[in-house]
């Protein structure tokens, strides 16, 4: 079974993107346009699955975003779900990125664009595997 990614993503086509090379590797994954959606999104299936688990086996996350930005996005989710993984794919340079990384926890990883979407799966594939090991 492929994995359950969730993705705030407001360019259309890195979002049309995504979507064909996930599915493309059998995983399922729910994009959203902006930080309210997304969060929207991850609260309304954080309610139909159990206490133990997480919603999503990785959430992929924009830096800029409309209504909210990626990294108050990430805040909301940490806090419902302390354990859950997020990446941030942004074009931002390495050092506005580190802030945002010191400013959140151990579970956030960055990837800064451009990258090939074939290394965006595999990363995400790794990140998930490794979290299932744990």
């Amino acid at each position: 079974m492929g994995l359950q990614i969730l993705s705030g993503e407001d360019n259309e086509f890195a979002a049309l993107q995504y979507r064909k090379v996930f599915e493309k590797n059998q995983h399922v994954i729910i994009i959203t346009r902006d930080g309210e959606e997304c969060v929207t999104k991850y609260k309304n299936a954080l309610e139909k699955c159990s206490a133990e688990t997480d919603p999503f086996d990785i959430v992929l996350l924009d830096f800029v975003m409309p209504k909210k930005n990626g990294v108050r996005v990430a805040k909301e989710i940490l806090d419902l779900r302390p354990h859950q993984k997020i990446i941030f794919a942004s074009a931002f340079g390495n050092g506005v990125l580190d802030d945002a990384s010191a400013i959140l926890k151990d579970s956030i990883e960055i990837l800064q664009k451009p990258f090939s979407l074939e290394f965006l799966v595999k990363k995400i594939e790794n990140a998930c595997t490794f979290k299932s090991l744990r």
